[in-house]
C-alpha cells in the first residue's frame, strides 16, 4: 500500500453504513444536521475500527496537503466489465472536497460525496471534512487492465489526484463461462418449451402435427423473448440470490384469487342486500348425462350443491346410458336434496334432445347449463342472481371459464369480451356458464336435432337475435373438463361439430336477413383447420353498394403511386377512387395527379394548419357513394379480398364502421382494433407489434369482432350515418383522435365496429405527416372520455401494453359496500418533502373515499404527523424494526416481531412507500396479509439493498414476489426493475397533481405582486430551479451554465435556487456563486427550503431541473400547471412528464454548456418561450390527474384487500 493511503478496515457495519446514509442524505437531515440512517442512529459497535492513532500522526507529518484514500468495492481485483459499483472514502488533510471524480483507463465519472464517514473521523481526527468523505459511483468499465484514479475538487479550487495501489482486470468471461450461460440459457428456453408443449397438449388432447411444429415453435421463441427481455443489468447480484423463473401468469392469477370463507360471507352480504330490494329468481341448473366417469358427474354435482346461493335447483336428464352405476349415483343425489331433479330417458334423443329433456324438468325462471363433468366455481349462480338482479332485461347471460384436467389443475383461461355479435359470428366465444331465460328457451324451442356438437353455438346465435340484453360476467365461474374425447380437448375429438358450427353461422346470416348474405361463404381458414379450432371466416359478394375510397395525399408521389397501384387487385368491383390534394406543389406529383385516371378534389386546410378532420369532411360532402372508405396514402392492399369483406360486414344491421388488418411493413400488427385505455387512459392499437403468425390472445387478432373502435388510415362508413353525425370533429381533433371520437360517438348511438382481419393491408404508419399529435387534441380527448368503459376488452387483461396480456388480478365487486379496510401505511419519514407528502395526500384521499381505515407507521417523528392527526389519521412512531440488524437470524425476528405488531394494529392491509420500507412487504407475508409496494426510487435493484450484506439483501430483493401490486410512480423505474417481475404484481400509476391545494396555495400570489415581493423587475426574466439542494439533484450544473452566459445577458436574467439546506454541497453552490461574474453574481440567491413554493412558481418565467436521479417529480408537474417553459434533464419518469420541443427543453445531466446553451435559445427567442409557455397546461392536462390517480389507487387498494396470501415468511414458490 503506498504511503498515502491508510487502512480503514471495514467491519460488520460497514456495506450498510455508507448506502443507508446515502438513502438518508438523499432524502432528508436532521434539524440539527446529523445525518441518521433509515430513520434510526447507526447502533453503537458496528462502526469500523479506526487506525492507530500513531499512523494517523505519522500521515499528517508526512503528507499534510495530500489526499488519503481507500477503496471499499469491488472488493475482489478481478472481474467481467459492466457495470461496477466502486465506493470508498477519499479525505484531504485540510480542504473540503467538493467534487470528486473517478476515472478507469478512458472511462470517468463523477461520485456522489460527501457521505457520512464516522469511522474515518475517528480514525484521522482534525482531518477536514473526515466525518462526510465516503463516496460512490456505478461506473460502465470496459474490459482492460488499469488502476482506479480519484481527481478531487477542494473547496479551494484546488485539485488533487490519488492513484489506486492495485490493478484491476476487468476481462470478458473465458470461453467456458459463455458456453456455461449458453447452455444455462438454453435449459431455460427448453423447461419453458415444455412448460408451453404441455399446456398445448392439455388444451389439444395430442400432441401437433408436423406441420404445426414450425408455427408452434417460432411462438414460443417470440414469447419467450418477451418474458425474458428484461435479463438483470450487469452488476453483482447479492450472494445466495438468484432471479427466480417467471412464473406461469395464470397460476398468478390464481393464487390471488383463490376462494376463502371470506368470500363466502362477502358473497351471501351481496346476496342479502340484493334481495332486501327484490326477489332473487330460481335458476335452474339443466345437466344432460351421458355416462359420464363417476367420479366427475359426482364433482360436477357437489359443485351444484356446494352454491353459496340457495335458489337453485338441478335438473338432470340421464340419456338413456344405461349405466347402473350412474343410475344409483343419480338416485342417491335426488333422495339426497330435494331440489335435485333426475330423470332417465327410454331412449337416447343424444345431447340436444336430452338437454331439452333436462329444460322440461326445470321451474325456474333461468336455466343455467352444466356439462356432466365439469364444475362451477363456488360463487357462480350467486354471481348470477346479482347480474340478473342489477339488469332485469337480461335475456342471455354468460361468464368467463378455465379448464380443469382430472386432476383439478386449472389452466387455459377464457376471459372473453362483452357482447359482441360479430365475435359469435366467428366462433361459439360466449359458452360456459350460460344462463338464458327459460322462457326465451321455450321460445325458441331449446336445442336444434341436428347441430349437435354445436347445438350450444346454435342455440347462441339464434337466441342472442331476439334477447333484449345480452350480459356478460367477467368472472371465472366455469370450470370445463378436460378429458379425452371431449370437444374441451379438442374441436378434432368430434369433427361433426364443425361442420354443425359453419351451418349455424351460414343459417344465422340469413336469418337476419343481410342484403351480403346471399353469395356469402362460411368457411374455416386453413390455420384454424391445421389447429383443430372451430373458428370461422367470411367471405362476401364482389358486388353491392357504391363505396368512395377517400386518399388524401400531399406531394409524396412514391407513397400515393404505390396505394393506387396495389388498389387495381381489389375484387370488389363497385367502387372508385378519389384523391383528395391537401395543397401539393410538387411538380411531379402534380403532374401524376392530373393524368392518372381518378377524381381528384383539391382541399386546402383551413388556416393553413393541416387538418385531417376537415379535408375528410369537405370531400365526404362532395363525392356521391354510399359508403366511404377512407385510407391513408400511406398503405398497400396486401389481400384482394379485402374491400369486399370490409363491405359484407358494414352491410350487417347495427354496424357503423369496419376497419382493416393493418400490418408494417415487417410483418407485425400495426393495427387490430382500437382498445379505450392504453397509454394511462387513452387509446390504442390492439395487437401492436404482434407477429402476423400470431393468431393473438383467444386468436382475437385473426377473427371478426367487435371493438371501441378501428383507425381511419382503413375505415369504412355509411356516407349518410358520417353526415349524419357530423363527420369528424374539426374543433377538438383536428390531427388526432378524429377517428376514435367518430367510432365512441357511434357506439353511444347503439351501433357497432367491426375489426376485418380478411381485410389486411401494409400500412407505412408515419411517412405521410409524422407523429406529432397537438397535445391540446390528446388533452381534449383525454378530457371527453375520462372513464370510458371498453365493454369488448376483458378486464382482467393488461392495459400496459397492447398485447392482451393477462394481468394476475382480483376484480371488486362493483356492488360491495364494504367498511373501509384496516390499513398500515409505512412511511420512511415524516417530513413535508417528496414521497412522504405523497403518502400523506394519497393516505387522505383514500381515508376520504372510504377504501382505508389507516394507521401510519414512521420509524421517526416530524412535521407531517400532525397533518395526519388533523385528518384524523392515528400515526404510531417507534424505532426502526431494522435497528442494529446485520444478519439473518436477527432479521427473521424482527420481520416477526414487526408482524405481530400488524396483528395487534388490527391491520388487514399493507401498504410500504419506498423501496427503504422492504421490511414492511416482508412482515406481511410472514403476517398472512395482503401488501402494496410504493417504489419511488430510480437507483439500481441490484445493488440497492447491498449495505445490509448479502443475505439481508437477498431477502429485501425477494419482497419483490409477496405483494399483491409493485406501484411504481414511473414507466422508467418499472422497466429497469422488469426483471424482478417474476410474479406479473408490477403496475405504473403516475403521481397527479392535486390541484385544489394548487390553486388555494397560488391564490396569494398573482405574479404582479410575486414578482414586486422579490424584487424583480419587469424586464427581468426569472430562472428558478427549485428542490432540495443536493448531489442527486445537480443544482451546480444550473450554477455552472451561468457561468458561462453570454455578458448580454447578465442584466437581463434573475435565477433563484430555492430548497438549500446547510451542508457540503450547498457550501459548493456557494462557491460557484462567488466565482460567477460580478454583474451576474448578485443576481443569483440560494434561498432556503421554503413550504410557500407558490411565491417563487408565480414569479419565474423559465423553470430548470437538473436531477441526475429522479422518478416523476412533483416540480415538474407544478412548473407545468404554472404555464412554465421547461428546461430539464431527460432523466428517468421525466419524459414521461413534459413534450421536448412542446413544452421543454433537454440537456444531459452534467453538461453546463449543453444548458447554457438551452437557456440562451429561451432567453433570445421570447416566442418560443411563449409557445412552450403556453404549451405546458396543455401537456399537463394529458397527464394522471390527482382524481384520476387516488381512484386508480383505490382500485388497486380495493382490490388487495379482497385476497389473503399465505402466511409464510419462505419465498413464493410456484405451485
Amino acid at each position: 500500500m503506498p504511503a498515502n493511503s491508510i487502512a480503514i478496515p471495514a467491519g460488520r457495519g460497514h456495506g450498510p453504513l455508507l448506502r443507508h446514509e446515502q438513502r438518508s442524505r438523499r432524502k432528508r437531515t436532521t434539524s440539527n444536521g446529523k445525518s441518521r440512517m433509515n430513520g434510526f442512529d447507526r447502533p453503537r459497535g458496528s462502526a469500523s475500527r479506526p487506525s492507530p492513532p500513531s499512523l494517523t500522526n505519522d500521515l499528517m507529518r508526512q503528507f499534510p496537503s495530500r489526499l488519503a484514500a481507500a477503496l471499499d468495492t469491488p472488493a475482489a481485483h478481478r472481474g467481467e466489465p459492466g457495470s461496477i459499483l466502486f465506493s470508498g472514502w477519499c479525505v484531504h488533510p485540510e480542504r473540503r472536497i467538493v467534487r470528486l471524480e473517478l476515472a478507469f483507463g478512458a472511462v470517468r465519472g463523477a461520485c456522489t460525496v460527501n457521505l457520512p464517514s464516522p469511522d474515518v473521523a475517528a480514525a484521522l481526527p482534525g482531518w477536514a471534512g473526515a466525518d462526510a468523505c465516503r463516496f460512490e459511483i456505478q461506473l460502465d468499465v470496459p474490459a482492460g487492465v488499469d488502476v482506479v484514479h480519484l481527481i478531487a475538487t477542494l473547496d479551494d479550487d484546488d485539485q488533487c489526484r490519488w492513484r489506486g495501489p492495485h490493478k484491476f482486470r476487468f476481462r470478458p468471461p473465458g470461453r467456458i463461462a459463455v458456453w456455461s450461460g449458453k447452455l444455462k440459457g438454453a435449459g431455460r428456453f427448453l423447461r419453458f418449451a415444455r412448460s408451453r408443449a404441455a399446456a398445448w397438449r392439455a388444451r389439444h388432447g395430442r400432441l401437433p402435427g408436423l406441420r404445426e411444429i414450425p408455427l408452434l415453435v417460432s411462438k414460443a421463441l417470440a414469447l419467450y423473448r418477451v418474458q425474458h427481455a428484461a435479463a438483470p443489468t450487469p452488476g453483482r447480484l447479492p450472494k445466495g440470490y438468484a432471479l427466480p423463473e417467471p412464473a406461469d401468469v395464470y397460476d398468478c392469477w390464481l393464487a390471488v384469487n383463490t376462494w376463502t370463507a371470506e368470500d363466502a360471507e362477502r358473497l351471501r352480504r351481496r346476496l342479502d342486500a340484493a334481495t332486501a330490494a327484490t326477489p332473487l329468481p330460481l335458476i335452474s341448473v339443466v345437466m344432460p348425462v351421458y355416462r359420464p366417469p363417476l367420479e366427475f358427474l359426482q364433482k360436477a354435482i357437489d359443485s351444484v350443491r356446494a352454491q353459496v346461493y340457495p335458489h337453485w335447483e338441478l335438473c338432470i336428464a340421464d340419456d338413456a346410458g344405461g349405466d347402473p352405476a350412474v343410475e344409483r349415483l343419480l338416485a342417491d343425489a335426488a333422495r339426497d336434496d330435494p331440489r335435485i331433479k333426475v330423470r332417465v330417458l327410454d331412449a337416447n334423443l343424444n345431447i340436444s334432445g336430452a338437454t331439452n329433456a333436462a329444460a322440461e324438468l326445470a321451474g325456474g325462471e333461468f336455466l343455467a347449463f352444466l356439462d356432466n363433468d365439469d364444475e362451477l366455481s363456488p360463487d357462480a349462480l350467486g354471481e348470477v342472481a346479482l347480474h340478473l338482479a342489477a339488469h332485469p332485461d337480461t335475456d342471455y347471460l354468460y361468464s368467463d371459464d378455465d379448464k380443469i384436467d382430472a386432476a383439478g389443475n386449472r389452466f387455459a383461461p377464457q376471459f372473453k369480451a362483452g357482447w359482441s355479435p360479430e365475435l359469435l359470428l366467428s366462433y361459439m366465444y360466449c359458452a360456459h356458464l350460460v344462463t338464458v331465460r327459460r322462457s326465451l328457451y321455450q321460445e325458441l324451442g331449446g336445442m336444434r336435432i341436428g347441430f349437435e356438437g354445436s347445438q350450444d353455438y346454435d342455440f347462441a346465435l339464434r337466441a342472442t337475435e331476439v334477447a333484449r340484453r345480452v350480459g356478460h360476467i367477467p368472472r371465472m365461474l366455469y370450470h370445463w373438463r378436460v378429458l379425452p374425447g371431449s370437444t374441451a380437448t379438442s374441436g378434432d375429438a368430434k369433427p361433426a361439430s364443425f361442420e354443425a358450427g359453419r351451418r349455424a353461422v351460414e343459417e344465422a346470416l340469413a336469418r337476419r336477413g343481410s342484403p351480403a348474405h346471399e353469395g356469402i361463404r362460411v368457411f374455416r381458414p386453413s390455420w384454424a383447420e391445421r389447429g383443430g379450432l372451430g373458428i370461422f371466416w367470411h367471405d362476401f359478394p364482389d358486388h353491392g353498394p357504391s363505396v368512395a375510397i377517400l386518399v388524401p395525399t400531399r406531394n409524396r408521389l412514391d407513397l400515393l403511386r404505390r396505394c393506387l397501384d396495389s388498389l387495381k387487385a381489389t375484387t370488389y368491383r363497385d367502387y372508385r377512387v378519389v384523391i383528395i390534394d391537401n395543397e401539393s406543389d410538387d411538380p411531379k406529383t402534380l403532374g401524376y395527379l392530373a393524368r392518372c385516371g381518378h377524381e381528384v378534389l383539391r382541399i386546402a386546410s383551413p388556416g393553413g394548419r393541416f387538418s385531417f378532420a376537415h379535408i375528410n369532411n369537405e370531400a365526404a360532402r362532395r363525392v356521391d357513394a354510399e359508403h366511404l372508405l377512407f385510407l391513408n396514402n400511406d398503405t398497400e392492399v396486401v389481400d384482394p379480398r379485402w374491400l369486399s369483406r370490409m363491405v359484407g360486414y358494414a352491410r350487417l344491421a347495427g354496424v357503423g364502421a369496419v376497419g382493416a388488418r393493418l400490418l408494417y411493413p415487417d410483418g407485425r400488427v400495426q393495427h387490430g382494433g382500437i382498445v379505450h385505455g392504453y397509454h394511462h387512459g387513452m387509446a390504442g392499437h390492439a395487437f401492436k407489434l404482434l407477429s402476423r403468425h400470431d393468431h393473438g390472445y383467444l386468436s382475437q387478432a385473426m377473427v371478426a369482432r367487435n371493438c371501441a373502435a378501428v383507425t381511419a388510415a382503413c375505415l369504412l362508413t355509411p356516407r349518410a350515418l358520417f353526415l349524419e353525425c357530423g363527420g369528424f370533429d374539426e374543433a377538438a381533433f383536428a390531427v388526432a383522435y378524429n377517428d376514435v371520437d367518430y367510432c365512441y360517438r357511434l357506439v353511444d348511438r347503439g351501433l357497432r365496429c367491426v375489426y376485418a382481419p380478411g381485410a389486411e393491408l401494409l400500412h407505412y404508419e408515419g411517412l405521410s405527416r409524422g407523429f406529432a399529435d397537438n397535445p391540446a387534441e390528446e388533452a381534449a380527448f383525454r378530457r371527453k372520455y375520462a372513464g370510458r368503459d371498453d365493454s369488448w376488452y376483458s378486464p382482467h387483461l393488461s392495459l400496459e401494453d397492447e398485447g392482451y396480456r393477462l394481468r394476475a388480478r382480483r376484480l371488486a365487486p362493483a356492488d360491495d359496500d364494504a367498511a373501509p379496510v384496516r390499513t398500515l401505511m409505512t412511511a420512511f419519514n415524516l417530513n413535508l418533502e417528496g414521497a412522504p407528502y405523497s403518502q400523506y395526500e394519497l393516505t387522505v384521499a383514500l381515508k376520504r373515499r372510504g377504501v382505508i381505515d389507516p394507521v401510519v407507521y414512521c420509524p421517526e417523528d416530524g412535521p407531517l404527523r400532525r397533518r395526519y392527526e388533523d385528518a384524523g389519521i392515528e400515526v404510531r412512531v417507534f424505532p426502526h424494526p431494522l435497528a442494529g440488524v446485520f444478519d439473518l437470524p436477527a432479521y427473521h425476528k424482527a420481520i416477526d416481531d414487526f408482524a405481530a405488531f400488524l396483528r395487534r394494529c388490527g391491520a388487514r392491509l399493507v401498504y410500504a412507500n419506498t423501496l427503504q420500507t422492504f421490511y414492511t412487504i416482508a412482515a406481511a407475508r410472514a403476517a398472512g396479509l395482503p401488501s402494496i409496494w410504493n417504489p419511488r426510487e430510480s437507483e439500481p435493484w441490484e445493488t440497492y439493498f447491498n449495505h445490509f450484506g448479502d443475505a439481508i439483501a437477498a431477502e429485501a430483493l425477494r419482497c419483490f414476489e409477496y405483494p399483491y401490486r409493485v406501484v411504481f410512480v414511473a414507466e422508467a423505474t418499472r422497466r429497469g426493475c422488469e426483471a424482478l417481475d417474476t410474479r406479473h404484481n408490477f403496475t405504473v400509476i403516475h403521481n397527479g397533481l392535486d390541484m385544489e391545494r394548487f390553486l388555494r396555495e397560488a391564490e396569494p400570489w398573482p405574479r404582479a405582486v410575486a414578482r414586486k415581493q422579490l424584487a424583480v423587475a419587469d424586464d427581468d426574466i426569472v430562472i428558478l430551479l427549485l428542490g432540495t439542494v443536493c448531489e442527486r439533484k445537480g443544482q451546480l450544473d444550473l450554477l455552472q451554465a451561468l457561468a458561462r452566459l453570454p455578458a448580454q445577458h447578465h442584466g437581463r436574467v434573475r435565477c433563484l435556487v430555492v430548497g438549500d439546506r446547510p451542508g457540503p454541497y450547498s457550501e459548493a453552490l456557494a462557491q460557484q456563486v462567488a466565482r460567477l461574474p460580478a454583474a451576474l453574481r448578485p443576481r443569483v440567491a440560494l434561498v432556503p427550503e421554503t413550504h410557500d413554493t407558490a411565491l417563487y412558481y408565480r414569479a419565474a418565467d423559465v423553470f430548470v431541473c437538473t436531477s441526475r436521479i429522479e422518478s416523476y417529480p412533483r416540480v415538474i408537474l407544478e412548473a407545468m400547471a404554472h404555464g412554465l417553459p421547461i428546461v430539464t434533464t431527460p432523466v428517468f419518469g421525466i419524459p414521461e412528464q413534459v413534450r421536448e420541443e412542446v413544452n421543454a427543453l433537454f440537456y444531459s445531466p452534467g453538461n453546463a454548456a449543453e444548458l447554457c446553451a438551452r437557456l440562451c435559445r429561451l432567453l433570445d427567442d421570447a416566442d418560443l418561450r411563449r409557445r412552450l409557455a403556453a404549451a405546458s397546461p396543455e401537456v399537463l392536462a394529458l397527464r394522471t390527474d390527482f382524481e384520476e390517480m387516488a381512484n386508480a389507487y383505490a382500485e388497486v387498494f380495493r382490490e388487495a384487500s379482497l385476497t389473503r396470501p399465505p402466511r409464510s415468511s419462505q419465498p413464493f414458490t410456484r405451485r
